[in-house]
């Protein structure tokens, strides 16, 4: 299969599913205002879904700048896909509980998630607080992760590909660079960097915003996050404001952009992001897709992947 058919069969998927469930208003919370490329990619994705579909998003947060808004009990709730709820980065999932608990007779959607947890009990301590709420889905991003979750929450646990899938090709084209270099190697030196080595035969960087982090792409939300850190309540209050405005409007589209620009010119990519694996493949790149710490990559090829022409998985 090639990268055009599968990015259709893929969305496909998502759409068909989500369709039955979010109603024609949502609220959209866990945003990425953060300086992570793959994740905004999700959050774009999502947004394209919702504009796709007809449906209003009516309130956009991230987890710091969210202050629980008065909505209607037929308003669904989305919180966003990607890779950060289970132990490692506990601070999503703290999140997730207080939407639960803030809003018990609205339904709500995890979106295509992988969860992972080494804590057994602190994992069932969390699932414990959500299957409080009865009108509350979550979405796995691979079989694996899928197969755990219908354990705990049976017929509401959903099957799913990355969101970042609805992108569509007019989104990324106007930053798109014409290729002239012959291989880009993606390699995150973060706590999920694999156990395998990447290749050496070719320039070697992570996103580019990690390792340059002082770009005009991300100076603007760099203060709003120092404004918000510091606490102050009517300076913070307006910031937040100002923030959940800002990002869904300019902070998005800028780092689509350097996404865009720095796989664009690039004939073949060796990825231990998954997210520059998925990238590649809107872009109709070659790719080598290389695991990471936990098994997240190869379960995501393994699930969505494995039948593509132009991916590999190296373990």
């Amino acid at each position: 299969m090639d990268n055009t058919q599968k990015v259709i069969q893929l969305r496909k998927v998502i759409y068909s599913s989500l369709i039955k469930l979010v109603s024609k208003k949502c609220i959209l919370l866990d945003a990425p205002y953060y300086h992570n490329i793959g994740d905004v990619l999700i959050w774009t994705g999502e947004q394209c879904f919702l504009e796709d579909n007809n449906i209003q998003c009516i309130y956009t947060a991230s987890y710091e700048t969210c202050t629980f808004p008065m909505i209607d009990k037929d308003v669904t709730i989305l919180f966003n896909g990607g890779g950060n709820l289970g132990d490692i980065y506990h601070e999503h999932m703290d999140f997730l509980k207080s939407v639960v608990k803030h809003y018990p007779e609205n339904r709500i959607i995890v979106l295509p998630q992988t969860v992972y947890y080494k804590d057994d009990s602190l994992e069932t301590e969390d699932y414990k607080v959500l299957l409080e709420h009865k009108n509350f889905y979550f979405c796995g991003r691979d079989q694996v992760v899928y197969k755990h979750l219908q354990k705990f929450f049976g017929s509401h646990a959903l099957l799913l590909p990355d969101m970042a899938f609805c992108i569509p090709k007019s989104r990324l084209c106007p930053y798109k660079l014409k290729p002239t270099k012959n291989k880009l190697i993606i390699a995150r030196e973060d706590c999920e960097k694999g156990y395998g080595s990447v290749s050496k035969d070719g320039d070697v960087s992570d996103w580019p915003v990690f390792m340059h982090p002082f770009r005009k792409s991300t100076i603007v939300n760099k203060f709003f996050k120092r404004t918000a850190d510091a606490k102050l309540p009517l300076i913070s209050l307006l910031s937040n404001k100002a923030w959940n405005w800002y990002a869904p409007h300019c902070f998005n589209e800028l780092m689509i952009k350097e996404g865009v620009k720095f796989i664009s010119p690039y004939y073949y990519v060796e990825t231990t992001r998954l997210h520059g694996c998925i990238l590649s493949i809107l872009l109709n790149k070659q790719v080598t897709l290389v695991n990471n710490s936990y098994g997240k990559n190869k379960n995501f090829y393994d699930s969505w992947l494995s039948d593509l022409d132009s991916v590999q998985l190296k373990s």
